[in-house]
């Protein structure tokens, strides 16, 4: 073997300097997308939890009012929008209300409530139940 045909010529060592550092950018690329991803994702499962956490507590730690209601915990903003919802049970008695049985069942009184929880970016988690009044214990 002479001399020119061991190592690498200049134009080679580029070569391979220029495939690294394309090679080593797009790594870089994806790692932070994939770390604004897992940061979008965490904020909206906090607003999640948070979102159940308000939607679990209604009618608990408050009693339960016909409205709207807005707060804000740390960074995440919420909104808790409470309807009153009322079934009449089907009774078999004709339609004219003259003629309704006395007995009749009442009418079931309960109350939707709807929490929506804003993140930053714009995520928002929504989560909607129907709550029952406390019965009086007797």
């Amino acid at each position: 073997m002479n001399e020119r045909q061991r190592g690498f010529t200049l134009v080679e060592a580029i070569i391979a300097f220029v495939v690294l550092a394309i090679g080593l950018t797009a790594m870089g690329v994806s790692f932070g997308l994939a770390a604004r991803t897992d940061m979008q994702l965490q904020s909206h499962r906090t607003a999640l939890a948070l979102a159940r956490s308000r939607l679990e507590s209604a009618g608990i730690t408050e009693p339960l009012a016909v409205g709207r209601r807005a707060g804000q915990d740390g960074e995440l903003r919420w909104t808790e929008t409470v309807t009153l919802v009322r079934v009449a049970p089907e009774v078999s008695a004709p339609q004219n209300p003259a003629a309704r049985q006395p007995n009749a069942p009442p009418a079931i009184a309960g109350f939707w409530v709807e929490v929506a929880v804003e993140a930053n970016g714009g995520h928002v988690a929504r989560l909607a139940g129907l709550k029952m009044p406390a019965r009086a214990q007797p």
